[in-house]
């Protein structure tokens, strides 16, 4: 099984070299866990090492994503101008509405195949989710939300991109993600957690699941650091 290495410091020793390669992953986290960090990072460390990446953000400018990458001393500018990373927003298709699955997909292709990119990041996925309306059957809500999710996910994959999707956790709750579907399609799900600790805040992060990946179960300490973004206590 061919293995896509994270660039996350520490991850990839508790999952046997890295991701298996042309699969999604979700990232799910509070509010400041260090989920964005986390998609850059992934990013930035295949295009260092010749495997070029897109960002697709749904909730930011680019031009903000770039600087919230040199804030962490990480010059994407220069890897956007080699050809190695895109920074693309596709905002402007949700004006006035959802966009259907098929054409995001196709989208993101076109904007895959302007560099050959082996990466992804989606920062987050939720917005791509098609609003349905389900005429007020919940059941059938939750299976066009399914169904639409499965069509992404799979689309994504047999591009053969490995993909990073972030999610955010609502404060307080349980929940994985917005409709507690897509960490059932994901192969992989890797939380960031806050645990208070005296007057403040540690971060954690650990593997919910990982397809086909004999995982650590653990639960580690994380940091952020400027130059090395996240940093896994192991």
């Amino acid at each position: 099984m061919r293995r896509i290495k994270t660039g996350i410091c520490g991850l990839d020793e508790l999952i046997g070299g890295g991701f298996p390669a042309g699969r999604t992953y979700l990232v799910c986290g509070e509010a400041g866990a260090g989920k964005t960090t986390f998609a850059l990072q992934f990013i930035r460390y295949g295009a260092l090492n010749g495997e070029p990446g897109v960002y697709l953000t749904i909730d930011e400018k680019p031009e903000h994503i770039i600087e919230d990458a040199a804030s962490l001393g990480w010059d994407f500018e220069k890897l956007i101008e080699e050809n190695l990373v895109i920074v693309a927003e596709l905002t402007h298709h949700f004006v006035g509405g959802g966009i259907s699955a098929d054409k995001i997909i196709e989208e993101i292709n076109a904007i895959r195949s302007q560099i050959n990119a082996v990466r992804l990041a989606i920062d987050p996925i939720a917005p791509l989710i098609l609003e349905t309306e389900g005429g007020g059957d919940v059941v059938r809500m939750q299976t066009l939300v399914r169904s639409y999710i499965r069509r992404l996910v799979h689309a994504l994959d047999e591009m053969g991109i490995t993909t990073i999707a972030t999610s955010e956790i609502p404060t307080g709750t349980n929940q994985l993600s917005r409709y507690g579907i897509e960490e059932f399609v994901a192969s992989g799900v890797i939380v960031l957690n806050f645990r208070r600790e005296g007057m403040g805040f540690k971060r954690e992060i650990y593997i919910r699941k990982l397809r086909g990946v004999n995982h650590s179960m653990n639960v580690y300490n994380y940091v952020i650091q400027k130059e090395l973004g996240i940093v896994i206590s192991i």
